[in-house]
């Protein structure tokens, strides 16, 4: 039967706020490290690559940037403006995608603003990076093609790292990280619920994470800072389009190509075949056997550098454009009730993996959290559940839970 999930208000997925005040406020770390995906026995993960490493001098020691337009002096890349840079970047972007999205629905129904923080003091149209921290939450509900949509950024500052978090950070980036060290999170996510069953929901986002190493060797090493990015996007079908789904892979095929092509350091460990994997694999509910959707991309743990912020930075620019068009070709055609009670079927599945498995939600909700909506923002607006519920043979509901039982290639090289 019907349900009415959880309603909404501050950030989806990966990005859990769990205590206050600001100043030490905690995130999912989770959400921000590489998970490893695992599959029955199978586990894969992709490569480490070391962060960009900043000591006081402003020497990013392993970045690297574009050497044939760059100078020597920009080559010496510093964390601290990547991120100032990927801030202010998400702050227009998320402006951008809702103004975009309120334009498609065509329902004059607006996002409502929920600002906490510092953004409190900021107007509406300044893109201004605040210097504290704080965030947006935007959410449209009621619309004629998204039912529910959420897109929420985030930005945190100065938040301290307990002992058992900074071991995570340790482990990963082999540098002396320990409980007490700072660290600063920025993150811009969407997820959109449509009304049609035939039109995919779209879940996706990007993020980076910093931290701030302290000098405690007294060698005049300085303090060292360090940061990663970390993103994604897929797709939810009811109903397969097999040519929309081979379009949307296709546009994030062409950035990986375009952005890591064939002898770039990254061209292996975050190609699109990598990334596309990784999504399969972290998208996946064991207890069923079948995966949400029918994927996308999905990486964590990117070294932050000028070369890899010109990537994320296009992996947000390409959200709208390969989620549009499939939106436009089918929002207006007719659909049947046995069709949208199958489309809240399987929003069932899709609450199941957010309660169930997504790390950021578990984390967020095993305590008292005074922004409990914000966890649940990414829960679709009404669900069903039917006991042992089973599709016709030679159905198309059919052959979707085949694909959601065995990921196929949508693209190929």
């Amino acid at each position: 039967m019907y349900q009415s999930t959880m309603s909404l208000i501050l950030m989806m997925f990966l990005w859990t706020l769990i205590s206050l005040p600001l100043a030490t406020v905690s995130l999912s770390f989770s959400s921000i490290f590489p998970r490893n995906c695992r599959r029955n026995n199978f586990t894969t993960q992709q490569q480490h690559h070391p962060p960009s490493i900043v000591t006081r001098g402003g020497v990013a020691s392993n970045a690297k940037v574009d050497t044939e337009t760059a100078d020597e002096a920009s080559q010496m890349v510093i964390s601290d403006e990547i991120f100032e840079s990927f801030a202010s970047f998400l702050i227009k972007k998320q402006r951008e995608i809702i103004n975009e999205i309120e334009s498609m629905d065509g329902s004059g129904e607006m996002f409502s603003e929920d600002k906490w923080g510092a953004f409190n003091e900021i107007n509406e149209n300044d893109a201004t990076v605040p210097s504290e921290s704080g965030g947006i939450t935007r959410v449209l509900q009621d619309g004629n093609v998204v039912e529910k949509g959420a897109c929420s950024l985030t930005l945190i500052r100065n938040g301290v790292l307990s002992a058992e978090r900074a071991a995570t950070v340790s482990g990963r980036s082999g540098v002396d990280v320990a409980g007490g060290d700072s660290y600063s999170a920025a993150a811009l996510s969407i997820v959109l619920h449509t009304r049609s069953p035939l039109v995919p929901t779209f879940r996706s986002d990007v993020r980076i994470f910093l931290v701030r190493a302290k000098d405690r060797d007294d060698d005049n090493k300085g303090e060292e800072v360090m940061a990663w990015f970390g993103g994604g996007a897929d797709l939810t079908p009811y109903y397969l389009f097999d040519s929309d789904i081979e379009e949307f892979h296709g546009a994030y095929q062409n950035l990986c190509s375009s952005h890591f092509p064939q002898g770039h350091d990254l061209a292996e460990s975050y190609s699109y075949q990598s990334m596309k994997r990784w999504c399969d694999e972290y998208f996946y509910l064991p207890a069923r056997s079948e995966h949400r959707g029918t994927g996308g991309i999905f990486f964590d743990d990117m070294a932050a550098t000028a070369d890899t912020l010109r990537f994320v930075e296009g992996v947000a620019n390409t959200w709208m454009p390969s989620w549009m068009p499939i939106v436009k070709r089918h929002k207006d055609e007719e659909y049947t009730d046995e069709q949208r009670r199958w489309q809240l079927l399987r929003r069932g599945r899709y609450l199941e993996f957010n309660l169930l498995y997504d790390r950021g939600v578990k984390f967020g909700l095993a305590n008292a959290n005074p922004r409990v909506e914000g966890v649940m923002v990414s829960a679709p607006p009404l669900i069903a559940w039917e006991y042992n519920h089973e599709v016709a043979e030679g159905s198309e509901e059919e052959r979707l839970m085949k694909i959601l039982k065995e990921p196929k290639d949508w693209v190929f090289s």
